[in-house]
This record gives C-alpha cells, sequence and structure tokens, in this order.
C-alpha cells in the first residue's frame, strides 16, 4: 500500500535564528516527530515517534498504522 507523506516543521523564527549559530550536538541523536495517521473517511489519529530522519519517522508511523488496523489515505509528519 503506498500513502501520501507530507513533512512540517514547528520553528519559530526566534529558535532558528539561536540554533543557526550552534552546532547541532544532536545531529546523531533522535528526533521527536509527531504523525497525524489520516485514513480513508477522513478520520485522523495522533501519534508520537523517535526517529533521526523523517523518512525514518514516516516508515515507524505507516507500520504502527498497520498494526493498529488502520487503512491510511496519508501521513502527516511534523518534527517537533
Amino acid at each position: 500500500m503506498r500513502t501520501s507523506v507530507n513533512i512540517s516543521f514547528f520553528v519559530s523564527p526566534e529558535s532558528a535564528a539561536s540554533t543557526a549559530s550552534k552546532k547541532d550536538y544532536r545531529s546523531t541523536a533522535y528526533n521527536n516527530y509527531s504523525a497525524d495517521l489520516v485514513d480513508l473517511d477522513n478520520e485522523v489519529c495522533t501519534i508520537e515517534v523517535e526517529a533521526r530522519t523523517e523518512s525514518e519517522a514516516s516508515e515507524q508511523a505507516e507500520r504502527i498504522a498497520f498494526e493498529m488496523g488502520i487503512q491510511v489515505s496519508y501521513i502527516n509528519i511534523y518534527k517537533q
């Protein structure tokens, strides 16, 4: 089954400016992502996953949706 994945970032201008001048000490660490699983009836189930990349987060979200028995129309991924 193929699903669409949308990726968004929650970043304020202040935090973006402060992190631009710093080296990211978590470059190999996991990041927190929120995933909205939208099923074929347009019902939304929100889950949280930890992953290194957006693609890894979408794979985890798709696997969790399958385990929950949700037929996903598309997935929105938000980096927190």
